[in-house]
């Protein structure tokens, strides 16, 4: 069985309560099939976001700094 990107959608609030889909990309290590790297955030059009604190689910847009809590998050 080939180590494929995997690709989730997850909910996330902005400080308004806005609710927005975040993107979250998981790309194989090599020699490790079956294990994941990190999670890499993306939203709208494909913006980079950043978690910012682990503990509380909290990432931030890279190009607007604008920070959304991720939805039901267990950190």
């Amino acid at each position: 069985m080939p180590n494929r990107i995997t690709h989730e959608q997850m909910a996330a609030h902005d400080d308004k309560g806005e609710r927005h889909v975040v993107m979250v990309t998981r790309s194989p290590i090599p020699g490790s099939p079956h294990l994941k790297g990190p999670p890499h955030y993306t939203w709208r059009d494909g913006q980079a976001l950043h978690l910012v604190d682990a503990k509380a689910g909290i990432l931030e847009c890279v190009v607007t700094g604008q920070r959304l809590k991720i939805e039901a998050w267990r950190g």
